[in-house]
């Protein structure tokens, strides 16, 4: 198989942009940095793809973005931020709406006239295509939240550290009987919602009641659907005195669904959600909630792809952006009933 430019990178121990910077004959490189590359290129008998080299150095000001619907309050403010930048810079942004089923299509627009793409994907993409590779034509960055590594710049947010950080509020409220609504996911372990709702039960010496988690599809991760399935919990007579909804949507269809059964929030039922959308501050009561900065992952997303657009050094570390707690009506301490 013939050599790739991260092989060259590998063999010469420095980051992939620093190699483009030899080839491309841009920016500093140190002399003995450059005579290193220069010695594994040969080394390997590395050939630059011309017609991709030609593409990079031939800039379109455009960028795609690759994820779910926007309809999802969770992306759409993470691409606001992306296009914020991007017309900041100077670009344009086209989205791209794929489905798991649908990933397959991404080769049609690679095909396109981009500068970079943005992956923002709920699943786990690089199992389904290899972006080591679709790096080596067109810069791209991703968004992560499954806490894995990967070979590419990506912006990542620990969802499981801030799903405990809810359920360790809610457990010291004296809560314990906790309705985990969660996605569905084929290998628990890449769950990290549900590993941070784990995680938390059982520092606190509880067991994991199976009659108390709700894994859902992600297309269903809505409001009515958060609606129906609370109700539904509730007729089959499953008790419990709190909720951690994996998304704001899911918990403010909960906050309904209580409502419409008799129950009082938070004085019967306290519920959390997770993302922080606008709306979580505009119902009553107010929902308590993890902050997600996602206007913020947006703007960092751009900016990591800008930087290797232009050929600068990402680092070659992810940027990590913290979550917090937001306390407002839909919690408080737990009265037996």
């Amino acid at each position: 198989m013939p050599a790739i430019r991260s092989d060259v990178a590998k063999l010469a121990n420095v980051s992939v942009s620093t190699v483009s910077r030899v080839l491309n004959n841009s920016g500093y490189v140190a002399p003995e940095v450059r005579k290193r590359i220069e010695a594994a290129i040969k080394e390997l008998n590395y050939v630059p793809n011309r017609a991709a080299r030609s593409l990079r150095l031939q800039q379109y000001r455009q960028v795609a973005c690759i994820g779910p619907s926007v309809s999802n309050f969770f992306y759409n403010d993470i691409v606001a931020g992306i296009e914020e930048t991007a017309l900041e810079y100077g670009y344009t942004l086209s989205w791209y709406h794929l489905t798991r089923e649908r990933i397959q299509d991404i080769h049609v627009i690679m095909n396109g006239f981009y500068d970079g793409i943005i992956f923002l994907a709920p699943f786990d993409i690089d199992e389904l295509i290899d972006l080591s590779a679709i790096a080596q034509s067109v810069p791209i960055c991703l968004y992560s939240d499954r806490g894995k590594s990967y070979d590419i710049p990506y912006v990542f947010v620990d969802l499981r550290a801030a799903m405990r950080k809810n359920m360790d509020y809610l457990l010291s409220l004296g809560h314990e009987d906790i309705l985990f609504l969660g996605y569905e996911f084929d290998d628990p372990v890449e769950n990290p919602r549900y590993q941070g709702y784990v995680d938390s039960l059982q520092a606190h010496g509880l067991r994991v009641r199976k009659e108390l988690i709700q894994l859902i599809p992600n297309h269903k991760d809505t409001i009515s659907f958060g609606h129906d399935l609370v109700r539904e919990i509730i007729d089959n007579g499953v008790f419990f005195s709190a909720i951690a909804a994996s998304n704001d949507s899911l918990a403010v269809g909960a906050l309904r669904g209580l409502r419409e059964a008799g129950f009082k929030v938070p004085e019967d039922v306290s519920v959390t959600g997770c993302d922080d959308i606008e709306l979580a501050n505009l119902i009553s009561p107010a929902l308590t909630t993890i902050h997600i900065p996602r206007q913020e992952v947006g703007v960092k997303l751009m900016e990591l792809l800008l930087r290797q657009i232009r050929d600068d050094d990402t680092g070659g570390k992810p940027i990590e952006l913290p979550t917090r707690m937001v306390i407002r009506e839909s919690s408080g301490r737990h009265s037996p009933r």
